[in-house]
């Protein structure tokens, strides 16, 4: 005989399997013939030179309408909705061949709120030469730093879209690189703010080829500091750190479908406190849909802005203090993405997840329309 408990567990397993299958069968059965991207590569908003002419001033807008749904009941995230939109219409100007002004307004729209969420003025000047640019004032930030999930959460991309200060970028092939600095608060003199400054790194390797596999290194890192010399605060200086070692094996087969795998060595320390986890991914992808397998193994492992499920300090609403000393999970993601046109991309994820030390299994589903012009 079943107990309550388990009896429970078990019809909520059945019809979340029920709903996973029907989501799959979904996926596999769309026959809309549109070129589909299998990354986040269409959802990142990037400050490109367009080619106008110098002198001259040309629109540009950069607009996004969310959903997120997380339907969470552990200790260490909450389960909430995101439902909104962000719009941020500039104007682009060339001063020089190799130097770009973009000068806009920012604004974010959550629905349930009364007014706006957010608006902000937004500048660049942006800098190219050859394959690297230079970023100064508004950076191409959250999921454009291509950071793994422990470290920067994709959902940053909603609540999080803007990030100011210096940034330099480099893509050539399969090349990148990201370096940057965003200022995220100053200090007051004589307030209790401390100033709060996150700098990253992030860095994929040219690729080798070996037999009929394409072999890349991958190093990411990600600091935070708070502190202040001009303020009356009790709370101390801190600076986290969280570096990462990757190696990307990746197989080509015919028909335009691949198999990426993807591991990572991922640290934590902040003075006294250190911490590690193993992050595992193996992807299969063709022209039309994307299906991954993420593994992640932590132990006392803390990142400032990584997925909250990952972390062993709760970020749950009235959960402080709650900790586990080890996150054991493996989290599926299901992506089907839509390019209606160069300019208007449709993402559709769904990414059921399962927590071995609680035997429990939860998810979550994102709907996601981009707009560039």
């Amino acid at each position: 005989m079943l107990k309550k408990n388990d009896k429970r567990s078990f019809l909520m397993m059945s019809g979340f399997l029920k709903y996973l299958f029907f989501c799959m069968c979904f996926m596999l059965c769309v026959h809309i013939h549109v070129y589909a991207q299998v990354d986040n590569n269409n959802l990142e908003s990037k400050h490109n030179f367009k080619g106008i002419e110098i002198g001259k001033v040309q629109f540009n807008l950069n607009s996004l309408i969310y959903i997120k749904n997380n339907e969470y009941f552990n200790e260490i995230a909450d389960g909430y909705t995101l439902i909104g939109y962000y719009v941020n219409p500039s104007i682009g100007y060339e001063v020089h061949k190799k130097v770009q002004i973009k000068a806009g307004v920012f604004v974010r729209k959550e629905y349930g709120y009364n007014g706006l969420k957010e608006i902000e003025p937004t500048f660049t000047v942006q800098v190219k030469q050859k394959d690297w640019r230079f970023l100064f004032g508004n950076i191409e930030g959250n999921i454009n730093h291509r950071m793994i999930e422990p470290l920067v959460s994709f959902e940053r991309l909603l609540n999080q879209p803007l990030e100011h200060g210096f940034q330099a970028k480099y893509e050539k092939k399969d090349t990148f690189f990201d370096g940057w600095l965003d200022w995220q608060q100053t200090t007051i003199a004589g307030r209790t703010n401390q100033e709060r400054i996150w700098a990253g790194v992030s860095f994929y390797s040219p690729s080798i080829s070996i037999r009929d596999f394409k072999v890349q290194a991958l190093t990411q890192a990600s600091v935070l500091h708070l502190g202040g010399q001009n303020i009356q605060s009790l709370q101390p200086v801190r600076t986290l750190m969280n570096p990462a070692l990757g190696l990307r094996l990746k197989k080509a087969f015919s028909g335009q479908s691949s198999v990426t795998m993807d591991n990572y060595y991922v640290g934590y320390f902040e003075s006294p406190l250190q911490g590690s986890g193993y992050y595992m991914n193996t992807y299969w992808k063709n022209q039309k849909y994307q299906v991954g397998f993420s593994y992640w193994f932590g132990s006392f492992f803390n990142a400032p802005f990584g997925n909250d499920l990952m972390q062993s300090s709760s970020r749950k609403f009235n959960n402080e203090g709650y900790y586990e000393n080890r996150r054991n999970l493996l989290i599926m993601r299901l992506v089907k993405d839509w390019s209606l046109s160069e300019k208007v991309n449709i993402s559709l994820r769904i990414e059921p997840y399962y927590d071995f030390n609680h035997k429990l299994f939860e998810h979550s589903e994102g709907l996601y329309l981009s707009c560039k012009l």
